[in-house]
């Protein structure tokens, strides 16, 4: 460093240092403080908040940076430093203020906790929450960076100047944003129009699953087979798709069951009728609420009858339709062989 002695470069070095020092301990300090008033009013802060780490860079850089300019103007190495900081300063503003985001999520959540699937208001306020955070939490990031960009008078100027080739550049980029923003657009209208809410239970691309991840580009959904199927947004804004708990949890399923055109069939069915309801009464699945067999079709030598049963939720439907039908069929088999095609 031409110019300065190494006793003044010890000497700044040490001052960096020691604020450096004491600004860590003035973050410590703080987040002490914060926890003791937070407990004061009764409200659960961790040991470890997510935004001491910010803080406390945020403090360090900041202490240091001061002592770095304080010093530049005789020293022009200790004035790019600073400046560098300063970047690193707005940074981690962002960082802090992301952390804060997912603060006031957390606090929120906290309000509506994972709800069952009869929640319909908890989970819809949940999802909205998520999504909100995630949209501002893009905000952020997208203001952070602009102005850090800001701050670099070269990167400036080649902002200035693609600004006014902006109609050129601004049909290109249009077009080759146009999915990104659809899903952005589309996950906005997901979380404000209550289409679908965490833990749903849909129908969706010929697969029936749980919605486990709302994002503001995508939606991911826990299917039967315990693979997670990833759909755009869009889908579910442009494509027919069944919500089984949009109204409620309980769901009702069908289960199908063909016998002999010469059965007799009010006593059959009268028969079938009290087997079912012993069927739902050792189930778990069942809801305790509709539940009955009628006839749905008859052509040539077979009869088709429908039994009509109703689950706690989505997931117990397949199991429940499984116990009815293993139960019918086993019932006929022992009680009217004779009643079974063929039989």
């Amino acid at each position: 460093m031409p110019g300065l002695s190494q006793a003044s470069v010890s000497t700044v070095i040490i001052a960096c240092i020691l604020a450096g020092a004491i600004a860590f301990v003035v973050g410590v300090a703080v987040t002490v403080l914060i926890r003791r008033l937070a407990a004061h009013r009764h409200l659960d802060v961790p040991r470890r908040p997510i935004w001491r780490a910010p803080v406390t860079v945020l403090l360090v850089v900041l202490a240091v940076r001061g002592v770095l300019l304080a010093s530049g103007t005789q020293r022009a190495w200790a004035g790019r430093a600073g400046y560098i900081l300063g970047l690193v300063a707005i940074a981690v503003v962002g960082w802090l203020l992301t952390a804060v985001a997912v603060v006031v999520e957390r606090a929120m959540l906290a309000r509506f906790p994972d709800a069952e699937l009869e929640n319909r208001r908890s989970r819809h306020v949940r999802t909205k929450i998520i999504l909100v955070t995630r949209v501002i939490q893009a905000l952020i990031g997208a203001v952070t960076v602009a102005a850090i960009l800001w701050t670099i008078p070269p990167l400036r100027d080649i902002g200035v100047g693609i600004l006014a080739s902006a109609g050129v550049i601004g049909v290109i980029g249009g077009l080759a944003a146009q999915t990104t923003l659809g899903n952005l657009f589309a996950g906005l209208q997901i979380a404000f129009t209550d289409a679908i809410r965490i833990e749903d239970i849909v129908a969706a691309a010929g697969l029936t699953g749980r919605i486990e991840e709302i994002t503001l580009t995508y939606v991911s959904v826990r299917v039967t087979d315990n693979t997670t199927l990833i759909l755009p947004c869009t889908y579910f804004t442009t494509t027919p798709f069944q919500n089984w708990t949009h109204k409620g949890a309980p769901i009702s399923g069908m289960v199908e069951i063909g016998i002999d055109s010469h059965a007799p069939l009010d006593a059959l069915l009268a028969a079938l009728r009290e087997e079912l309801g012993r069927v739902l009464e050792r189930s778990s699945h069942w809801d305790r609420g509709r539940g009955d067999i009628v006839v749905e079709d008859a052509t040539g030598s077979a009869v088709k009858l429908v039994a009509v049963v109703t689950a706690v939720d989505g997931d117990a439907i397949a199991p429940l339709r499984r116990e009815v039908r293993e139960g019918l069929l086993t019932f006929l088999q022992e009680n009217y062989p004779a009643a079974l095609p063929g039989g």
